[in-house]
């Protein structure tokens, strides 16, 4: 592929239906070097296209390749920082928690993006690009942190993709550090039934704080 970059915008045709054959046998080794030949080439409004036109896959073995040509195309574009590449990356967003998508997102360094960085954190491959970015972003993303790791189960049995978005979203706000604001929440957390979310909150309450608990 990197022959056929060498070739220049000549190659762009060759390369961009390439891009946009789906393989059924799950093969998308060539696929990903395309999307890496179209980089070097500069071709990006080739990957804006394909991302636009994206769409789910019903066959598991053709999906898992998709998927992976979605997260290569999209971190490809992280570098681009317009406006409407982040537009698009906030839609693919909004339908489907992807980890190339999530980090494309967290290099914008938006405000706009919080609540998708923090739905991301629920998802073990997208969450460290997610917790990355979210600490880019520092105060900005205090509340909606809180929000989350305050967020109690409806029922007694909490799955444990929503515990572990919970416990990064605490682990990030003691790094990150909190204001007095946030201790009434913290001492709700304190009373949480999982452990781990009960000693983070009382490290990031005042010695007083906890007193008053006891």
């Amino acid at each position: 592929m990197v022959e056929a970059a060498s070739h220049g915008p000549d190659a762009i045709p060759a390369l961009r239906q390439l891009l946009f054959e789906t393989d059924r046998s799950g093969f998308f080794a060539t696929r990903l070097r395309a999307v890496d030949a179209l980089v070097l080439i500069g071709a990006h409004d080739v990957l804006v296209e394909f991302l636009e036109s994206s769409r789910e896959i019903a066959d598991p073995v053709a999906g898992l390749g998709e998927d992976a040509i979605i997260n290569a195309a999209a971190r490809a574009l992280s570098d681009v920082q317009e406006p409407r590449v982040f537009r698009l990356l906030m839609a693919l967003a909004e339908k489907r928690i992807r980890p190339g998508v999530v980090a494309a997102l967290g290099a914008f360094r938006r405000v706009d993006a919080i609540p998708h960085l923090v739905a991301a954190l629920a998802e073990d491959e997208s969450r460290p690009s997610a917790e990355a970015a979210l600490l880019d972003l520092g105060a900005a993303a205090r509340n909606a942190l809180l929000e989350t790791a305050s967020r109690k189960p409806f029922t007694d049995c909490e799955s444990e993709s929503r515990l572990r978005q919970r416990r990064s979203a605490l682990g990030l706000l003691a790094r990150i550090g909190v204001q007095p604001q946030a201790w009434p929440g913290l001492r709700e957390i304190m009373r949480d039934r999982d452990p781990r979310l009960r000693q983070l909150a009382r490290q990031l309450c005042p010695p007083e704080t906890e007193r008053q608990e006891r």
